[in-house]
């Protein structure tokens, strides 16, 4: 009896203890229900990250919306605008080294010479061709007169007459003073002269004060910033051109390449000629203004991922787009324009469905400020809505700079909306 009733306890025990193993199975299987499956089930309806990894897309090319090829213009003989001409008519010191002090008297430095000039002259200076000439702190009371040289540098440099730069590979100005004297009396295309440069040169003015005018034609790069002209300046037939920061009597551009025009302040009229690209943005004009100033770009991108592509954001120069963008696809078929199907669509999102091309044309705007130097492209950047994005470097002369993939921006998961 007493050990028929031991075995019936153990017994107890043994389905005791099976069915607390089954509660407990079912404790745990409620709380992965309760806790694990909304989670995953949030996951899914609000996380896109699986999206973002399936979106796929790059640019194909790039180009201005115009032709950027300047106008050719004939270069103005050296010595043909102003009264000094274009070689010494008497008497003259030949610098075929230094001049570190005072010298009264023409200078003339030969061909192919190399002179450095660091004190005055009183008189005029012509260089002649493939030489080179550096005026570091010094003074011309006269005139410079440049003949198809091979560089011309004038850094805190002062010259009380005309400056007449012809053909000269390269110029580079900064610093310097020019017409000191105030005469206004030299006529080129219009009267109150005071420097003409021409040729397919490099051509860099920074931080100059001229009296009078200042024109520049058939430049290569012309890049003027910072200084302050009392006459028009005028840039005509430049292949790139840069004006920048500057305060001028008025201004006059035409038949350039590229041209871009940003912070400046014109005490008169500005007038746009026929430029194959002009970019415009952030000038004070007190006159009036004839012409237009455009500046588009154009970028294709397409979609090379399996779900549909979605610009939300655009960026130029590192800055959200001013204004709108235009796009259509390049198959012909209607773009998703908000709640519309058009041809051409001029708002964001841009949709670009799989296999499917978007070409998108933007007005760019330049942004406030002086720019690094050298200063020749535009950088843009598109965003899609599931955070990747592709960016990249449109030149001046030369288009799309290279064909990139769009890449994640950094993630912090979850969520991943």
């Amino acid at each position: 009896m007493l050990s028929n009733l031991r075995r019936s306890r153990r017994g107890v025990a043994t389905i005791i203890a099976e069915v607390m193993m089954v509660l407990i199975v079912i404790l745990m299987s409620a709380i992965v229900y309760v806790w694990v499956v909304p989670a995953f089930t949030s996951q899914a309806s609000k996380d896109n990250a699986g999206a973002a990894y399936a979106e796929k897309f790059e640019t194909v090319r790039a180009q201005f919306a115009t032709y950027v090829v300047s106008i050719p213009e004939t270069v103005a003989a050296c010595g043909s605008q102003d009264t000094i001409g274009c070689a010494p008519s008497g008497s003259y010191l030949t610098c075929g080294g230094s001049i570190i002090s005072p010298h009264t008297g023409d200078v003339l430095v030969p061909v192919n010479g190399v002179c450095l000039i660091t004190s005055t002259v009183n008189g005029n200076v012509y260089v002649s061709n493939g030489a080179n000439l550096t005026v570091i702190g010094g003074t011309i009371n006269g005139g410079l007169e440049v003949d198809s040289a091979s560089s011309v540098t004038l850094t805190n440099a002062g010259i009380s007459g005309f400056t007449g730069l012809y053909n000269v590979q390269t110029v580079s100005i900064t610093g310097s003073r020019f017409n000191t004297s105030g005469n206004l009396g030299i006529c080129t295309d219009a009267c109150g002269a005071a420097m003409y440069a021409g040729g397919r040169g490099y051509f860099s003015m920074t931080n100059s004060n001229v009296t009078g005018q200042v024109e520049n034609e058939v430049g290569h790069n012309t890049i003027v910033n910072n200084n302050h002209i009392t006459g028009r300046l005028e840039i005509e037939s430049a292949d790139l051109g840069q004006i920048i920061n500057n305060v001028v009597g008025s201004l006059d551009l035409d038949q350039n390449g590229t041209i871009v025009i940003a912070g400046n302040i014109v005490n008169g009229t500005a007038k746009y000629g026929t430029n194959g690209w002009c970019g415009t943005g952030n000038n004070q004009i007190s006159g009036s203004t004839t012409g237009t100033c455009i500046g588009n770009v154009e970028v294709d991108v397409s979609n090379t991922g399996s779900i549909p592509t979605k610009f939300v954001a655009v960026y130029m120069t590192n800055i959200p787009l001013a204004g709108s963008p235009s796009w259509q696809l390049a198959s012909g078929n209607p773009t998703q324009c908000g709640n519309a199907l058009l041809a051409t669509c001029n708002q964001l999102p841009i949709v670009i469905p799989v296999g499917d091309m978007a070409e998108i044309t933007m007005g760019w705007t330049a942004p406030s400020g002086a720019f690094p130097l050298p200063w020749n492209y535009i950088y843009f950047i598109f965003v899609s809505s599931h955070q990747n994005y592709v960016d990249g470097y449109l030149y001046f002369q030369q288009g799309l700079g290279m064909p990139l993939q769009s890449r994640l921006e950094q993630r912090i998961c979850p969520p991943c909306y």
